[in-house]
């Protein structure tokens, strides 16, 4: 009984705002984000040789660039070979198990 009482009770506090809400104009549709090129391998690797360029490239030169590149490359093949060999079910992905617990209260027999 205390369920129906209370849903009862927050509906009677939305009573307020429901004329303000049912007067006002809708609002203009906004202009649709600019779509974005999707992101390649060639785009990602470019993307991670840069900051790698950023990070060491004063240790790197442009043969070591073109390494890490190709090296890059190869990783993001590789990844994407991986993905499409293991495809997982939906019975077969990982559990995830989450419990609460509560918090420990020192003094009365917790574990610190």
């Amino acid at each position: 009984m205390a369920t129906a009482r209370r849903g009862f009770l927050k509906s009677l506090a939305v009573v307020p705002l429901a004329p303000a809400a049912l007067t006002q104009k809708p609002l203009p549709a906004a202009a649709p984000p600019p779509a974005a090129a999707p992101a390649g391998p060639e785009a990602v690797a470019e993307a991670l040789t840069e900051a790698v360029k950023r990070q060491f490239g004063d240790q790197l030169g442009a043969d070591g660039l073109a390494v890490v590149r190709e090296q890059i490359e190869e990783g993001l093949r590789s990844a994407a070979r991986l993905r499409a060999a293991s495809r997982l079910g939906n019975a077969e992905m990982p559990v995830n198990l989450f419990t609460a617990r509560p918090p420990e209260t020192p003094g009365k027999g917790g574990r610190r």
